[in-house]
């Protein structure tokens, strides 16, 4: 870690300080409902050049975009037993949907779906929403299995081929599991059988479509590790930290503000998608829900500043239990249900990065809470869902079986071995728990009023001649791993 921060050293000829405004008023503070960090003051933050990478997706301007939606429905049980993927397409199909956008829906993964809109059960589909309607255009898949990265591989070159555009987004809905045990739940497969992060890295790789946005409407997969695995492949996520309720997405206000303009910047979306999710859980009585724009353009930031401040604060971190208390319910993936307590979820290894940044006081603390509001571009919860900020990493605390678990998706995905074997030191456990209760109304005010004074020069320890001193520093990234060729060393 040392050797990166010399060779950013070397490479660095002026960095700005990023200001936020301080607070006004010492009332407690309502959910955080903005940017951690607007897009026009991004401009004004200069790191390296390989630190952060330029956005991928180009548009045309003025309205004058093409766009793609693939969304890949694994109904499962939610669909099954509630009808909850027809109640989503029903929502999308309210949308006055532009002929510049397609809308691409593949139906899988259920053993019953709602006659409502005709979609089959004994075999999967793909449809396109237009005109109020879905209208088939593919009947010859069979039964295909939602938890094969090949099914999600060819749903994405097919949509590609037969639909080209301009932009593309990329939608999963169903259950998620988290980064260990990954997406999906098909009725037509093991219980045990999910898409894993490694696989979906592999399966959007392998697709072959640089997406402006991957998405997903499931449960607990705003995680700092799938963010790191699918940095090569898109410019921005729409995740969850925490448990959706049965209501999910809101999809017919952002199809909408899409189809009225299909240049509309990705952040400006992305706000209304995030708020019209939380004021329709809300509306919903008590739909609990948290959602969280990621700008992938700050991975490698915030991989650095996170492992930085792991590694020196090891002790405070195995000293405590950090995850977060967190509910599972009806939407909690079979897999989870049938392993802990739907009732008492503080066990999902579910740490908020800037709620520990916040709590271990510590120069690398200081570096980890201005990359978390970099790359958390924007974040909206309902009230009870105060605490959280948008973005977790996962720590294994007194888990064996969740750890074994973790080496393989998080090896097969890429990261570090150094990392993963770091992270065997918590299957040793601790039972005492970190109390979270009066952090984020005492100790941080939301986005909106995060005070960001942290100068990155002093992240860089220009004092320590050691780093200086060795002449490989072509040969050090922050993760051993290939940014730009999707591989690890």
């Amino acid at each position: 870690m040392g050797k990166l921060l010399g060779s950013l050293a070397l490479v660095l000829a002026a960095l700005f300080v990023l200001v936020l405004l301080l607070p006004d008023d010492e009332e407690p503070a309502d959910p955080p409902q903005s940017s951690a960090v607007q897009t026009e003051q991004l401009s004004a933050v200069s790191f390296p050049e390989d630190m952060v990478r330029e956005k991928q997706t180009v548009l045309r301007g003025g309205g004058e975009d093409t766009v793609t939606v693939l969304i890949y429905m694994n109904g499962s049980d939610l669909e099954s037993d509630g009808a909850g993927a027809t109640a989503d397409l029903c929502e999308m199909l309210e949308a006055d949907i532009s002929d510049q956008v397609n809308v691409l829906v593949e139906t899988l993964g259920t053993r019953r779906w709602s006659k409502k809109l005709g979609i089959a059960a004994d075999r999967s589909q793909r449809y396109r929403a237009a005109d109020g309607k879905l209208t088939l255009v593919d009947d010859s898949l069979g039964q295909l299995d939602a938890t094969a990265p090949e099914t999600l591989t060819d749903f994405i070159r097919w949509g590609a081929a037969n639909y080209p555009a301009d932009r593309y987004f990329l939608l999963f809905w169903d259950h998620g599991a988290g980064p260990v045990y990954g997406f999906g739940y098909d009725e037509h497969q093991p219980e045990d059988a999910e898409l894993t992060v490694d696989e979906i890295q592999t399966a959007v790789k392998d697709g072959g479509v640089y997406f402006d946005v991957i998405g997903m409407d499931c449960c607990i997969m705003s995680s700092l590790e799938l963010c790191c695995a699918l940095y090569n492949y898109c410019d921005y996520m729409i995740l969850s930290e925490d448990f959706e309720s049965q209501y999910g997405w809101e999809y017919t206000g952002w199809l909408n503000a899409l189809s009225e303009n299909t240049s509309i910047p990705t952040p400006e979306l992305g706000r209304i998608l995030v708020d019209d999710m939380v004021e329709d859980n809300e509306r919903r009585d008590g739909g609990s829900s948290t959602l969280a724009l990621i700008d992938e353009s700050y991975m490698k930031v915030l991989y650095t500043a996170w492992v930085d401040f792991a590694y020196a604060n090891e002790d405070a971190l195995l000293g405590k239990n950090y995850s977060m208390p967190v509910r599972g319910g009806r939407r909690a993936h079979p897999r989870l249900r049938a392993a802990r307590d739907a009732s008492s979820m503080a066990d999902y290894y579910i740490t908020d990065i800037m709620a520990v940044a916040q709590n271990i006081a510590s120069p690398e603390a200081e570096a980890l809470s201005a990359a978390v509001s970099l790359a958390v571009n924007y974040f909206n919860c309902s009230y009870d869902e105060i605490g959280m900020t948008g973005l977790s990493v996962t720590l294994p605390y007194g888990d064996e079986d969740f750890y074994d678990a973790l080496t393989r998706v998080f090896t097969g995905a890429g990261l570090d071995g150094d990392y993963v074997t770091w992270l065997g030191k918590f299957t040793d456990g601790c039972d005492s728990y970190y109390d979270y209760d009066p952090w984020y109304e005492e100790d941080w005010q939301g986005w909106d009023d995060y005070e960001d004074d942290f100068d990155w020069l002093d992240w860089l320890f220009f004092d320590d001649e050691d780093y200086w001193e060795d002449d490989d520093w072509d040969d050090w990234d922050c993760w051993e791993y290939d940014w730009d060729d999707g591989c690890y060393a």
